[in-house]
């Protein structure tokens, strides 16, 4: 409802600053018109229409006019931007046209964003068919093909009243009303009112508008209801399991407490060896007990299990002198996570080690979200493999975990020959974690060097 009535304030916005340009382009056309043939190269009117457009984004978002928000109210860093490119139209840098592309390019994503986040919820009453919705709106796709399929999606719901509703109608109306409880009565009459009577198991809703919750969260509250007493058994087995879940963490974080508790002891004695390497495993060569003030350890193990992978385990060798073939072949095993895709293997520059781009590197996501052991072998094979690396491994991780991600701003889009969608990550070193970057971090943690082979 909040994005509905957002929308038609721009709209009603937008038609506003449409009359007020097309005022100034007849004033100048009679005034100027022996200086300038259009708004933008008369120096004067391009001021005031800029100005004009300046004040319609910029000021309505500024906070002592935030009665009614419109979409780009919360957007800081878009405004900032915005101010930016205003500044350099005036300065004749820049052409006005970019600056309208701007705005519609962040609309779109503004409306991508919303329907992602609000929609899902709304018309995805089962787990199949949250899962279709997923599957359907997370695809990097524009505007148009969104609203379609959000559009269809509502009408085929089980979950939504077949009666429709005039949604331009009641948010023009709304904006119209001046008076709170006026604004209230037109919501009661649309969502709440059946012919001129109010059903009783709706008289709850009214009070919650009356006493200044919004219409937004009234809906909220029916869907946990309905969703609530529509619980199937297989929900049933799922909250069972999130409380075995919850169980299993608490034993855990018991567990955790009674470490750090020892930990503290330990430091308070001046021992600087941490808990995980008090009680090592075999070496991974000859299967003997190292000796604690004499070991090495595989780095990318000691990650993973710093990060809580499932199945990670330590991998020691007795030292640096024994068995230096095995602690290179194990270190190889940890293959990149570009497989055949890798750079090392298709690419006729392969980075030295002297190449500060030589990097193994983990993905980010994977190893503090997804919990995925994913490795690259440098940055730069990282950011060739990102799309793939993005839709193969986390679009399919996110959708199994019920992770909704919104990174559309992290990404750089280039058109291609064939039509096809194409883009790669606009910093990739905020897509990893270089290996010697995840070292000093574990090392600061448990004071203390890792001895690495």
């Amino acid at each position: 409802m909040e994005s509905l009535h957002q929308a038609a304030l721009a709209e009603t916005k937008s038609a506003e600053l449409v009359t007020s340009v097309a005022q100034l382009r007849e004033r100048c056309a009679a005034e100027h018109a022996d200086k300038a043939k259009t708004l933008v190269e008369c120096d004067s009117c391009l001021e005031q229409l800029l100005s004009s457009i300046r004040a319609r984004y910029l000021e309505n978002a500024a906070p002592e006019k935030q009665r009614q928000a419109e979409w780009f109210s919360s957007r800081e860093s878009f405004l900032e931007e915005l101010d930016s490119l205003f500044t350099e139209a005036l300065q004749r840098r820049l052409d006005p046209r970019d600056i309208d592309a701007r705005v519609k390019e962040e609309r779109s994503r503004w409306y991508l964003e919303t329907v992602r986040s609000s929609l899902v919820r709304l018309i995805a009453e089962d787990r199949a068919g949250k899962d279709a919705v997923l599957n359907k709106l997370q695809d990097d796709a524009d505007p148009t093909s969104v609203a379609a399929e959000a559009s269809q999606m509502i009408k085929e719901s089980p979950f939504l009243s077949r009666e429709p509703i005039d949604t331009a109608s009641v948010s023009q109306r709304l904006l119209a009303a001046t008076e709170s409880d006026l604004r209230i009565e037109i919501l009661k009459e649309t969502f709440l009112s059946t012919g001129d009577t109010i059903p009783d198991e709706h008289q709850k809703y009214l009070e919650m508008l009356r006493n200044g919750q919004s219409m937004d969260q009234v809906i909220e509250h029916v869907l946990d209801k309905r969703q609530a007493a529509a619980a199937s058994r297989e929900q049933e087995d799922k909250l069972k399991e999130k409380l075995n879940e919850l169980r299993r963490a608490r034993a855990g974080y018991e567990q955790q407490k009674s470490r750090r508790e020892r930990k503290r002891a330990r430091l308070a004695e001046q021992v600087d060896v941490p808990d995980e390497l008090y009680d090592l495993p075999p070496c991974f060569s000859c299967g003997k007990s190292p000796d604690t003030g004499d070991f090495l350890c595989c780095p990318v193990c000691a990650i993973l299990v710093r990060y809580n992978l499932p199945d990670a385990k330590p991998t020691v060798f007795c030292s640096d002198h024994d068995h230096p073939s095995q602690q290179n072949h194990h270190f190889e095993s940890h293959t990149c996570a570009s497989g055949d895709s890798c750079i090392s293997s298709t690419s006729t520059t392969t980075p030295t080690p002297s190449d500060p781009t030589h990097s193994l590197s983990f993905c980010r996501e994977c190893l503090t979200a997804l919990k995925i052991p994913s490795a690259f072998c440098s940055p730069a094979c990282a950011d060739t493999n990102f799309q793939r690396h993005r839709e193969e491994v986390h679009m399919p991780a996110r959708k199994r975990l019920e992770i909704i991600v919104t990174d559309r701003e992290t990404l750089e889009y280039f058109p291609t020959e064939d039509g096809s969608t194409r883009y790669r990550a606009k910093d990739i070193s905020a897509h990893v974690i270089p290996l010697e970057e995840a070292v000093r971090r574990w090392e600061g943690e448990n004071h203390v060097k890792l001895q690495m082979i």
